[in-house]
């Protein structure tokens, strides 16, 4: 198996896309500032265009790699998804995500605070069967809301739009309706 990249500029921010060893994708990135973030009818503006590979490695100037820096964090993840309108239900309506794009082709962008995305949910992989236990996979991720009131506010939406929760000590565990976890933290 070969290496395979790839690499956008999304305008909020410039990407490269990367294989692991089981086949997932990795995106790593870096945002713009906030300030130059555009937003019509109240979405992100966002696009998938040529990254200026030259600016990226004049940007790095004379600076070694040395792997990733202090302070590096997990920006935002991504899920193929069956149909966006039940993503949009479950991950918008049900956790109570902010829709940030919505009109992106096949996908849906959702975040908390004003980001253009904490989670891109799209179905960009039609067709692809569900995995099975064998299967590279996420099991699950993790929601950090600010206070513990916060996690039961989302549990009851949650209840209320018919899915179940799984209570471990103050955290609280829903699947998402293709089984991906998504685990609730408060405070």
């Amino acid at each position: 198996i070969g290496a395979q990249a790839g690499a956008s500029d999304h305008l909020v921010s410039e990407a490269l896309y990367l294989r692991d060893p089981d086949g997932l994708g990795i995106e790593v990135y870096a945002d713009r500032p906030r300030s130059t973030w555009r937003a019509v009818d109240r979405q992100i503006v966002m696009a998938s265009e040529p990254l200026d590979f030259a600016d990226v490695v004049r940007a790095a100037g004379d600076t070694r790699w040395e792997g990733m820096p202090p302070g590096t964090t997990m920006g935002h993840v991504h899920l193929h998804v069956a149909d966006i309108a039940e993503a949009s239900a479950f991950y918008h309506a049900a956790l109570g995500l902010d829709r940030m794009v919505w009109n992106y082709p096949g996908a849906l962008f959702l975040s908390a605070g004003g980001y253009h995305h904490h989670l891109g949910l799209n179905t960009w992989a039609a067709g692809a069967a569900r995995p099975t236990a064998e299967d590279a996979r996420l099991m699950e991720w993790r929601i950090h809301l600010p206070a513990r009131g916060d996690v039961d506010t989302v549990v009851s939406r949650i209840a209320s739009a018919g899915y179940d929760t799984i209570a471990e000590g103050d955290e609280r565990i829903v699947a998402d309706p293709w089984g991906t976890s998504v685990r609730l933290i408060g405070g």
